[in-house]
């Protein structure tokens, strides 16, 4: 996978879920997909541009009615990394039934500086407010 970035981005190797590998690689093999280079292809056969891969996930999005996300950005490939990053941080959604810690979610988001994973692990207002109302007062 190819990340976004100043200079055109970096390659960076994307473990999966073991039951996501598996399912892949018994899909790529049944329909014959390609043993190396990209998974999904344009019409000439190389590589999505970034564009196209990003219209690819909003029309998927769309179709699937998913709207904005809670912070009112519209759906798309943003929207699916946050998701991701922040599920993963504070251990909620179908994604993780714990916390994760920083470190790991920085490695699995191919973050190179730990305070670009941080922003994930952000308090809410509510979180905050949470917070407040745990601490104990004299009656």
């Amino acid at each position: 996978m190819r990340g976004k970035g100043k200079f055109g981005g970096k390659d960076r190797t994307v473990p999966l879920h073991a039951e996501v590998r598996t399912s892949l690689e018994r899909l790529l093999g049944e329909l014959g997909g390609p043993a190396s280079g990209p998974l999904v292809r344009n019409r000439d056969g190389g590589a999505l541009s970034t564009r196209a891969a990003n219209t690819a996930v909003c029309e998927l999005g769309a179709t699937a009615g998913i709207g904005p996300s809670d912070n009112g950005e519209p759906f798309g490939p943003h929207v699916l990394r946050y998701t991701f990053g922040t599920d993963l941080v504070r251990g909620r959604g179908d994604l993780a039934k714990e916390p994760v810690d920083l470190v790991t979610v920085a490695e699995l988001m191919g973050h190179a500086d730990i305070n670009t994973t941080r922003r994930y692990a952000l308090p809410t207002d509510a979180d905050k407010a949470a917070a407040l109302n745990a601490l104990t007062v004299d009656q």
